[in-house]
């Protein structure tokens, strides 16, 4: 009686349909431009009973309380200083801190122009400190992006006036914030989403406390009411923690240059949230920017990829052998029964990428 050996195969899951390569950091980008466009208006009905620095420090106040405790909860141990207090002092306490005294003294149009113009000092300096390639499809892509920004932004029945220092402190603020994408380009990819942000939050508040003290002494503003605590716990868990985390998932796969041009979309949602949530009208070259503005982050999504040309390294014995294929074909027949997975090599390999597909991005 002979006996016949039955071999069990792993069982495979069903096949659903996979996420385009890349489409995760530029979901992650699209959101973030989201939430920080409707930060504009939030932000400006905030100020009305809260002063700047105050409004920066109770912000990102929620952000740390919502960061550190997810620290601790996964375990992960917190960045270097070195790479958390600058992180936090240009993209939490000089950002933020100069746009809302900007916001302050100038008018929206030029505010939302010059945040537009975070991209291009993005580009540039990802070319000069990361030496990322300033090719003319990335050009062109900021190109129409701000082209569009400054037709949805320059046209107003007051006209257009002289910068002056708020103009100045919005430049700034967008200047902050470039230089922390390409600080955090390097940051994020080394150590982590979540480490980086609970580091530079903790720090970036800190830096602004003293400030909003100084300034809440001396501007003594009034109470503030249910509104305005709503709209802090707004800005805090959705348009800081969120976004920053939204923003560090991204930078850990996507170039500086190729990622700050999705904050081009910024000043079109935050319009659209001034015409929903205060009323304004729309007019016709509100259309035409936005059109701009749509095909500079289309030309920043379909950039191709580099096609990296794939070699196969064959034996030596095989390689220098050209008179005859006998040798090649010996070689491959050898490599091919010594390379056969067995049934438990198959399942521990679909284990170890099942643990994979499930560990968090963060």
């Amino acid at each position: 009686m002979s006996s016949r050996s039955i071999v069990l195969y792993p069982f495979q899951r069903p096949a659903f349909p996979a996420i385009p390569a890349g489409a995760g950091p530029i979901a992650a980008l699209v959101l973030a431009s989201l939430l920080w466009g409707t930060a504009d208006v939030a932000g400006k009905l905030a100020l009305v009973a809260i002063p700047p620095a105050t409004l920066a420090t109770l912000r990102f106040g929620v952000a740390l309380a919502i960061f550190w405790p997810l620290c601790r909860w996964r375990g992960v141990p917190l960045a270097p200083i070195r790479i958390t207090a600058p992180l936090g002092l240009l993209g939490v306490a000089l950002t933020f801190l100069f746009q809302n005294l900007g916001l302050a003294r100038t008018s929206a149009t030029h505010a939302s122009l010059l945040q537009g113009a975070a991209p291009v000092l993005t580009l540039l300096l990802a070319a000069v400190v990361l030496g990322e390639r300033l090719g003319p499809r990335r050009i062109a892509a900021v190109g129409a992006a701000m082209a569009g920004v400054a037709v949805v932004t320059l046209p107003g029945g007051d006209g257009l006036h002289a910068p002056g220092l708020g103009d100045a402190l919005v430049l700034a603020s967008a200047g902050c914030f470039a230089a922390f994408v390409v600080l955090g380009r390097r940051a994020f990819p080394i150590y982590g989403t979540l480490p980086v942000l609970a580091g530079m939050a903790a720090w970036g508040t800190t830096a602004l406390l003293p400030i909003a003290i100084v300034e809440w002494w001396l501007t003594r503003p009034a109470a503030i009411g249910p509104d305005q605590i709503a709209l802090v716990l707004y800005l805090g868990a959705a348009c800081s923690a969120l976004t920053y985390a939204l923003w560090g998932y991204a930078l850990r796969h996507i170039e500086a240059g190729r990622a700050a041009t999705f904050d081009t979309l910024i000043p079109v949602v935050g319009l659209a949230g001034a015409i929903v949530v205060l009323r304004e009208a729309l007019l016709v070259w509100h259309l035409v920017g936005g059109a701009f503005v749509v095909a500079g982050v289309w030309l920043a999504v379909c950039e191709p990829r580099p096609v990296v040309a794939a070699s196969i390294d064959l034996p030596s014995s095989a390689r220098f052998d050209r008179n005859s294929d006998e040798g090649l074909n010996r070689q491959v027949r050898s490599r091919s029964r010594h390379a056969t997975p067995s049934p438990r090599t198959i399942g521990s390999s679909l284990r170890g990428q099942e643990q994979r597909s499930t560990a968090t991005p963060w």
